[in-house]
């Protein structure tokens, strides 16, 4: 079971979603964390590992870049068979009732709901954290302290980690190398 499932865009948001990825499974380790990119096997049916992978997350981060909305006006021109799995993956977690959890890219604005398509309204009232490329290693660090927070089987997995890693000094070491001092 995959408990933190990374939703991005190709483009600006598939650079940052990757550095999130190989940071978070840091933390949790590599099986908790799914980002398409990394996690759908060759061969395998993408749609159905795609929502599987959502069935079975915990927690959706949504990696949100500037000009994220505005991709759905784009989409909406469209040919008839354009399909957003951005956001066919954010109303399936939101229909399981996952927690979703918009992450803010340097440069993103906080989502509004007028500039969302009916069906993803919701994320503009779901409270953000934010992922800048100048500070990827405490923003991580933060990240992953909240998603411990609100999903109590990660939590536990973060708990378990630290005390693997023998304890509060390895936690002061772990921290100490994400803000930059060995």
């Amino acid at each position: 079971m995959v408990h933190i499932f990374i939703n991005y865009r190709k483009g600006g948001g598939a650079y940052a979603a990757a550095l999130l990825d190989a940071l978070l499974s840091e933390r949790f380790g590599e099986d908790q964390v799914f980002r398409a990119a990394k996690s759908v096997v060759a061969g395998s049916d993408f749609a159905e590992s795609i929502l599987k992978a959502v069935s079975e997350c915990q927690v959706m981060l949504v990696v949100v870049d500037p000009g994220w909305s505005d991709k759905f006006n784009t989409l909406k021109g469209g040919s008839p068979d354009t399909f957003d799995w951005v956001q066919k993956e954010i109303e399936e977690a939101f229909r399981l009732n996952r927690i979703v959890v918009p992450v803010l890219l340097s440069g993103a604005d906080r989502l509004r709901q007028d500039d969302l398509p009916a069906p993803l309204v919701r994320l503009a009232f779901l409270q953000y954290l934010r992922f800048d490329y100048r500070n990827v290693r405490q923003d991580s660090i933060y990240m992953a302290e909240h998603l411990a927070r609100v999903s109590p089987s990660i939590g536990d997995r973060y708990v378990a980690q630290l005390r693997r890693s023998s304890g509060f000094r390895s936690f002061l070491l772990a921290l100490g190398k994400g803000l930059g001092r060995e």
